[in-house]
């Protein structure tokens, strides 16, 4: 199958995506509408407008008329500051709402080189396959070599059946393949689209991976005027401090701040912060382990760390712990010696899970168990509890195969385990529509808690985190005010994931909206500014809330857990804060009205009008 036809009057752009149906075993080639270009970008907001084109409303996201969308940008391939990423774009099993869930990798670039702006697949295969992708062709070859098989292994096998070794490959592990509803898409070993389940939809579709290698090129408008810019931004980041310290430390510098002020997760979101914590899993713990920095494709600020441990009598490595990982599967689970986390870390990379995820539903249990909610025969590797990190290593092994009765029940999610639990169970299971939170806890941070509330695919950080809107140095306690900055920092990284660009380098250089804006009219040729990316974002925001509104989410599911409502922090630098429910309706009426959302939070006809939706 060739696809190389049309798109010639595009640059930066491939102009093509790759329309893969597997129940039907055919592949075909799809031509973008510059207009959608225009008004979307790309990335996050091309994906809005194919998922709300594609999507049936209703359906099974676990069902063969789910489509499962991979983009890139217009910056992608090219030398601009992190440009090296890919989203997905699904219907969650964990949550039956939007799901956007973010990688690194090489599959990024490849597939752009190998002339394709993306892919989309629906149907589902009768048996295992994955997917080839190279110049122009696409074709869908037999995976029983390699199913069953675990991340890494997947890798290395696929390679060696194509005979490439600079094959991208985006894999599933048995997490995935076993239909655990948090099961992520792993890339170069060790990143991953971890959020929500886009895992579990490649599984349900018996996908394996999704391989690209491409020698094509891409086409940029002013290529001189590009480097300018980028000679620009590389000075900046080889001056900034914070760069450097980052890069020897990675994002477990995040904790020195969380911890400090009050946001560490700490037995299941009980506590927000931790003595133990200092010197053992934060910036200080983890620099004794980190070997070197390393970085994704075109980042002028690597953040990545890579770390050595010991493993079945061997070295092995890991790029890692992050922060997140650090936070949910180290001080929430109260384990405060490195090596076991990074094992698990390992662990969780290899058979395909989300560490957020992973680090809640086994906080969530041992909680359980604390509480008497659950019986020790539940659990036949061994009775979980609070600091126990050989449990905590047998359990995400029980997740990810779905194996023994406690595997089984994890694997349900935070919500649905809750659920299954009874009793007083919900009021400490930590998710928002069914999504379990990250590493922060919003209880001294209004704004934080805000974010979480209206994030479309649930207990998100990526639009605007609890540090982020703490920072911006008002009363966090007050709800007056904090819709303002919720929005214009969702406004602010929507545009960046539209254009699928790492929004740490825009934090941490800075590379602003307006440095984006001249990075795309130089690659692109068509003017664009600051104001005009925003206006992107928000005729995105407003589409995918309309995607969730025909989902049956609306003002009802924009809550919060019930112990950030009714507990507060008991001590520690947020003693006493917590989330009223008059806060929160407060700041939500607030956020609607920003929006030109009603008081339901539906978008309103002018709204929609105004921002030519879809």
């Amino acid at each position: 199958m060739q696809g190389l036809e049309g798109r010639k009057d595009l640059k930066g752009y491939a102009g093509r995506l790759l329309m893969v149906d597997l129940s039907r075993r055919t592949v075909s080639v799809s031509l973008l509408d510059r207009a959608d270009l225009r008004k979307y970008v790309g990335g996050r907001g091309l994906a809005a407008k194919l998922f709300y084109d594609l999507a049936e409303p209703g359906a099974d996201p676990l069902g063969p008329r789910n489509p499962l969308i991979f983009l890139t940008g217009p910056l992608t391939g090219t030398p601009t500051p992190g440009a090296g990423k890919f989203i997905v774009v699904t219907k969650s099993p964990l949550t039956g709402a939007w799901l956007e869930s973010y990688s690194s990798g090489a599959l990024a670039w490849q597939l752009k080189q190998a002339g394709f702006d993306g892919l989309v697949v629906t149907g589902a295969a009768d048996r295992p396959v994955y997917l080839v992708i190279r110049d122009g062709r696409g074709e869908i070859r037999d995976a029983s070599a390699v199913w069953g098989s675990d991340c890494f292994e997947t890798e290395d096998r696929i390679r060696q059946l194509e005979g490439d070794s600079e094959l991208a490959v985006s894999c599933i592990g048995p997490a995935g393949e076993n239909l655990v509803p948090f099961a992520c898409i792993t890339s170069d070993r060790w990143r991953q689209a971890g959020r929500g389940g886009t895992g579990t939809v490649m599984g349900s579709k018996r996908l394996k991976a999704v391989c690209a290698h491409g020698t094509l090129g891409i086409e940029v408008d002013d290529p001189a005027g590009l480097f300018r810019l980028l000679a620009d931004r590389v000075a900046a980041a080889r001056e900034n401090p914070r760069i450097q310290r980052r890069q020897g430390v990675g994002t477990s510098g995040t904790m020195l701040v969380t911890n400090s002020v009050g946001l560490l997760p700490v037995r299941n979101f009980k506590e927000t912060s931790s003595e133990k914590a200092k010197g053992t899993l934060d910036a200080d713990g983890m620099r004794g382990a980190v070997i070197h920095a390393r970085g994704c494709y075109s980042c002028i600020a690597p953040c990545g760390t890579v770390t050595t441990f010991e493993l079945d009598g061997r070295t092995a490595y890991l790029e890692g712990p992050e922060y997140e990982t650090l936070g949910l599967l180290g001080s929430n689970l109260e384990i405060y010696d490195l090596p076991t986390v990074i094992k698990a870390n390992d662990l969780c990379d290899r058979l395909g899970l989300d560490t957020i995820s992973t680090g809640n539903v086994i906080g969530f249990a041992m909680e359980c168990a604390e509480k008497g909610l659950l019986p020790p025969a539940a659990f036949p590797a061994g009775f979980p509890r609070f600091g126990d990190g050989e449990a905590a290593l047998a359990l995400i092994s029980d997740i990810a195969w779905r194996r023994r009765g406690a595997g089984e029940l994890l694997a349900l999610g935070t919500r649905e385990m809750a659920r299954a639990v009874g009793g007083e169970a919900e009021r400490f299971a930590m998710q928002v529509k069914g999504l379990e939170l990250p590493a922060y806890d919003p209880r001294a941070t209004l704004g934080g808690a805000l974010a979480y509330a209206v994030a479309p695919r649930g207990g998100c950080h990526r639009r605007s985190s609890p540090v982020h809107t703490l920072v911006q140095g008002q009363d966090w306690q007050t709800p007056e005010g904090k819709a303002q900055v919720v929005k214009g920092l969702f406004d602010s990284r929507g545009a960046q994931h539209c254009l699928v660009i790492c929004d740490f380098i825009g934090r941490g250089v800075p590379v602003t909206l307006g440095h984006y804006a001249a990075f795309l009219t130089a690659v692109t040729g068509e003017p664009w500014d600051e104001a005009e990316l925003v206006r992107v974002t928000e005729r995105t925001e407003t589409l995918i809330r309309l995607i969730n509104g025909r989902e049956g989410f609306g003002r009802k599911d924009d809550t919060l857990p019930w112990r950030l409502l009714n507990e507060p922090v008991p001590s520690g630098p947020a003693a006493g804060c917590r989330v009223t429910a008059a806060d929160l309706d407060i700041m939500l009426s607030d956020y609607y009205a920003l929006r030109g959302w009603d008081e339901d939070g539906v978008p309103t006809a002018e709204t929609i009008r105004e921002l030519r939706i879809p």
